[in-house]
């Protein structure tokens, strides 16, 4: 399995966990495709979450992590309308992952970490003002039994 395999499957068991916690809320999940940064389509109203993922990976190339561990960090860019809205998108992500471990075909995960968290912001970039708290996570794996 590729480094970019492991780095999708590790995303999609994390965006699986997310959608099935925010699926009865207002909350809209929008994950970064093919590589852009245009995540969330113009015109999105809040409440919304915009993930990025970044795996780490030695200097100097790529490592297939089929016998060494795998560590990907998640950042949740949480967006509302005001301070409250934004908390309230924060603490759904925060329920949906933390401390849980997804399920990933042949590795053993170990349970989402939370790594920091940023202070509400405004931002005004899209022409509308939201808030945003941007948190990150580590989501790490060792090659194994995926406990299902």
């Amino acid at each position: 399995m590729s480094d970019y395999g492991t780095l999708e499957t590790h995303a999609a068991a994390a965006l699986d966990l997310l959608r099935d916690a925010l699926a009865l809320t207002s909350v809209d999940v929008y994950p970064v495709e093919g590589g852009g940064l245009q995540v969330v389509p113009n015109g999105t109203a809040p409440p919304y979450v915009a993930v990025h993922f970044d795996a780490d990976r030695p200097i100097g190339g790529r490592l297939h992590h089929r016998s060494t561990r795998f560590r990907m960090r998640m950042y949740a860019n949480c967006v509302g309308l005001n301070d409250a809205a934004a908390r309230q998108v924060s603490d759904l992500v925060a329920a949906a992952w933390l401390d849980v471990k997804p399920v990933v075909a042949g590795r053993a995960c170990y349970p989402i970490r939370s790594e920091t968290g940023r202070d509400p912001r405004l931002d005004e970039s899209t022409g509308a003002t939201v808030v945003t708290i941007s948190d990150a996570y580590r989501l790490e794996s060792d090659p194994g039994h995926d406990g299902s």
